[in-house]
């Protein structure tokens, strides 16, 4: 199976609209915002959102160029596009493309600054998805890159050795589960220079599926029973200790998101 294969079964209609309820939770929505923070977006700009899922960052980049600027979104799963087109219908200078992030459908030096989250950890071929990224980058523009790695997770449980078991089998869904610990040293072969890290927490002391823990637990749980050697059984198990852990006042998330910010000299 290919990458993009393999990404647009994980997002089918039911995947999307599950995905995009998890980016509404209170939790996401604060987070994205310290995130756009970060990007440097002026009136006037051509902004580029790769991997632009339901369109909430497409939306925010729009509303950051204003009528003057544009944007330009890609996603390879339909159903996203279909969300982000329906979110952004009053945003004219937003335009929507089913394309790939190896072959991005722009002439070179195109944009002024891009943004992609949790998009690269999906790509197999990262090296050169991050030099065709720089070919559409005018020189000096910005590029902000957010990933995550798994194994920053934190999560209270009762049973440690199948919480260990079930993060290793949730790593199988991305070619790049620990990305970010080779990120800088990929940009920067890739042409981007000035190379900044920020980290920004995801913090659930409570269990709920308003929350981004409480909604992952599901894309986990219908992800893993599908490994060999897994099942319903251990996952459903997983799941109940999980949550249960609410019932002690003892529910406890924690993940990083890792935001890298460069420029293209």
């Amino acid at each position: 199976m290919k990458d993009t294969d393999s990404t647009l079964a994980q997002f089918d209609v039911a995947g999307a609209e599950r995905l995009e309820k998890i980016y509404l939770t209170p939790d996401v929505v604060q987070q994205r915002e310290q995130i756009f923070q970060l990007l440097d977006v002026k009136p006037g700009m051509n902004a580029l959102d790769i991997g632009c899922g339901p369109g909430l960052t497409s939306l925010a980049l729009a509303q950051a160029v204003g009528n003057a600027g544009h944007v330009e979104a890609i996603d390879i799963a339909p159903p996203m596009l279909h969300l982000a087109a329906r979110r952004c219908s009053t945003q004219p200078h937003v335009k929507f493309h089913q394309a790939d992030v190896l072959q991005l459908p722009f002439a070179n030096a195109s944009f002024d600054v891009s943004l992609a989250t949790q998009v690269y950890e999906y790509v197999a071929d990262i090296d050169n998805a991050l030099h065709e990224l720089a070919r559409v980058m005018k020189p000096g523009a910005q590029v902000l890159l957010v990933d995550t790695d798994w194994e920053s997770c934190v999560w209270a449980c009762r049973d440690e050795a199948r919480m260990r078991r079930m993060m290793q089998g949730w790593s199988q869904h991305i070619p790049h589960p620990q990305l970010p610990r080779t990120l800088i040293q990929r940009m920067q072969r890739a042409g981007f220079a000035d190379v900044q890290v920020h980290t920004i927490p995801l913090l659930n002391m409570h269990y709920s599926i308003n929350t981004f823990s409480g909604g992952m637990m599901g894309f986990i749980a219908s992800f893993v029973s599908g490994l060999p050697d897994y099942g319903p059984q251990l996952v459903a198990d997983w799941q109940a200790d999980v949550s249960s852990m609410a019932d002690a006042g003892g529910y406890f998330f924690s993940l990083n998101r890792y935001v890298f910010v460069a420029r293209k000299p």
